[in-house]
């Protein structure tokens, strides 16, 4: 009767997955965002298939007593540049206003983020309260910087930093008919907004400090839902899954906006046929909204009011495929690991033009108490 039970629901989850990811492939056309998006959705990739794929390896030798603490230290850091509009690249040139030889457009600005670099750091700690019953709670601190060129006398080159304490996530998961080598993980959360969206800086928009851009701001400003599925199966050589990961937003914030929602896809697989070492291969596929109303004080009094393409919330959002190569090195035994990552986009569609991921890097320290 349980194997009935867990065939239909599998099967009800792999049409939803199935069918999401067709949604998404149709949907309107994510590189450029902000660093709370950065680590949203790899906390609950964590969370999930993270979790549960560690779980295989040192608590299913022994279903009655769980690992019931596991703390973690967590670093990503992102590089965004170039352009993209659609598919098709775009140059720095080709995004800045150049008056006398063209005229200003919607696609075009007086200021133009050249390079964004962004860095997430997270402690994170989940706790088992039977072993198919866990909460997660994660904070983080961001700190970032973006170059800009422009046309504003005195600001052809200038650069922007801003750094602060972001959004607390709080997570519970539920494993379904987990058993030696099979794991389905269900989970939901909150997400506070610890994060400020008040950051200011020295802009060319106007004299002394002014709001900056979402870009540089280091929280959300509201009250997110994050939700997954996750499916975990362990071989005698390798362990492999997959994962439906979403952030919904609800309502907007003091600034009158709130962030798109997020929704990706994973499938991975961590080789363990080395006692020193186990590589791992991750795909992604991920859509963004745009922002959802905005902030007024980004805008400038003129026909076209958005003076650089960050300021312009139409202009987040779209679509992004990654390739992610790991390496775990376990620490004298499977209770401790460190992770190394690092991951590249192949392919992008944008709504833009907006700046382009290039590359980013992870490092997980992992202890399971």
């Amino acid at each position: 009767m349980q194997t009935r039970i867990a065939v239909k629901i599998k099967g009800h989850i792999n049409t939803l997955v199935l069918g999401l990811s067709l949604s998404l492939l149709s949907a309107p056309s994510i590189a450029q965002s902000v660093p709370s998006d950065l680590l949203d959705l790899s906390i609950e990739d964590l969370f999930a298939a993270e979790i549960a794929d560690t779980l295989s390896e040192v608590t299913k030798s022994n279903l009655g007593e769980p690992n019931r603490w596991r703390l973690q230290y967590r670093f990503l850091k992102a590089e965004f540049g170039d352009y993209g509009d659609g598919t098709r690249k775009l140059s720095n040139d080709e995004v800045l206003f150049s008056p006398g030889t063209e005229a200003r457009t919607d696609k075009n600005f007086p200021v133009v983020p050249t390079t964004i670099s962004q860095e997430v750091h997270a402690i994170v700690a989940s706790y088992n309260f039977k072993r198919n019953i866990q909460v997660m709670i994660s904070a983080t601190y961001v700190k970032q910087s973006t170059d800009h060129i422009s046309i504003i006398p005195g600001y052809d080159f200038f650069t922007i930093n801003s750094s602060g304490i972001g959004d607390v996530s709080v997570i519970g998961s539920y494993d379904y008919n987990s058993s030696v080598d099979t794991s389905w993980q269900f989970g939901i959360g909150v997400s506070l907004p610890t994060g400020s969206i008040d950051k200011q800086g020295d802009t060319p928009r106007a004299p002394g400090l002014q709001q900056l851009p979402y870009t540089m701001q280091v929280g959300s400003g509201t009250y997110d839902m994050p939700v997954n599925i996750a499916y975990t199966r362990t071989q005698s050589h390798f362990n492999w899954g997959g994962e439906l990961a979403a952030k919904i937003r609800f309502g907007k914030n003091d600034r009158d906006y709130r962030l798109g929602d997020r929704v990706m896809f994973t499938g991975w697989i961590r080789f363990k046929s080395f006692q020193w070492v186990k590589p791992s291969l991750k795909l992604t596929f991920e859509h963004s909204d745009n922002i959802h109303g905005m902030d007024r004080e980004l805008l400038v009094p003129a026909i076209f009011p958005y003076p650089a393409p960050v300021t312009n919330p139409k202009l987040f959002g779209g679509q992004q495929a990654n390739i992610i190569l790991g390496l775990r090195f376990p620490l004298k035994s499977a209770r401790q690991s460190v992770d190394l990552e690092i991951g590249k986009p192949i392919y992008q569609s944008l709504n833009g033009p907006q700046t382009r991921e290039n590359i980013f890097f992870g490092v997980k320290f992992n202890l399971n108490l």
